[in-house]
């Protein structure tokens, strides 16, 4: 029996792309899909970009958790929007730091307009539809592509890439690059610092090596930098949806010509963060709440 033309989550991870990179593309392409269609092109791209990485991070924990679709389907967009609200609630007690490093994702949720809502609830269905939320919650189908990266690629032109200079690794390539790095040996603690680090596509495929060799991402410190404010975000809630543990450090700025700096910037903003959050345990105000979700009870790990 299906919900909204949406089959359960049971379903869904049978009818899913046998290769986790092909379960990606398809998320992304049913994204830009739908956002090309009814609200024009790349235009309100950190909205369609925030409302599918909110939902990725309200992923079950494990493919076996429980199915988060029968709540997300039935709402409107005014309803999404709180729930979205909620879920980054959620993450600003987990780590406010990152939810701050996030920010170009979920800012405009604190006063959108009647079109920056227009339907957003239609475009939750189709990502539920393509299997978002079973493609996030298996962290190996996870890791083996950048589902956000690939999204901010098809929401820019190429004249827009080639005017920043910006070029987003195929997965593959990183892929390869990410079993070269551990080929040298690394000890629990070192530090993995990626200064141009797009989306944090090569911290994927570092981390799924990491795993393939039996090792914990979690006990590396990872420090993920861009020069683009929305590609950074994505680094933040890409370091949660591939598990890289609490040591991860997002920034963005010129991590080549003034690291020290950023460093400074970086590490003020955390103090900020931790301290504003002590004070505001409430990051948007919301009048409903799921009853379930992640990090309610245990943060992913």
């Amino acid at each position: 029996m299906t919900l909204y033309g949406i089959p359960p989550a049971g379903m869904r991870r049978a009818m899913a792309p046998e290769s986790g990179r092909d379960h990606a593309h398809v998320i992304a392409e049913a994204a830009h899909a739908w956002w090309t269609s009814n609200r024009g092109g790349s235009s309100d791209r950190a909205i369609a970009v925030g409302t599918l990485a909110t939902l990725a991070l309200s992923a079950p924990s494990r493919p076996d958790g429980p199915d988060y679709g029968p709540l997300l389907l039935p709402l409107d967009d005014e309803q999404l929007v709180d729930t979205l609200r909620a879920g980054w609630n959620s993450f600003w007690t987990y780590d406010p730091d990152l939810t701050e490093a996030a920010r170009p994702l979920h800012d405009w949720l604190s006063h959108p307009t009647d079109n920056d809502i227009r339907g957003l609830a239609d475009y939750a269905r189709i990502l539920l539809r393509a299997g978002l939320l079973e493609y996030c919650s298996d962290t190996a189908r996870a890791e083996s592509d950048d589902v956000l990266g690939l999204l901010i690629t098809r929401m820019r032109s190429y004249s827009e890439r080639q005017s920043t200079g910006e070029f987003f690794t195929p997965g593959v390539v990183t892929n390869f690059m990410g079993d070269m790095v551990f080929s040298a040996d690394r000890k629990p603690g070192d530090l993995f610092l990626e200064p141009a680090a797009g989306t944090g596509t090569m911290a994927r495929s570092a981390a799924a090596t990491l795993r393939f060799f039996g090792t914990d991402p979690a006990v590396y410190h990872w420090w993920l930098n861009d020069l683009d404010p929305l590609n950074a975000a994505c680094c933040a809630v890409n370091a949660q949806l591939w598990r890289l543990g609490r040591q991860v450090t997002v920034s963005c700025g010129d991590a080549l010509n003034r690291p020290r700096l950023l460093e400074e910037v970086v590490q003020e903003r955390a103090e900020r963060a931790r301290s504003e959050q002590k004070a505001r345990p409430v990051l948007y105000p919301t009048t409903t709440r799921p009853p379930f979700w992640p990090w309610q009870f245990a943060p992913p790990s």
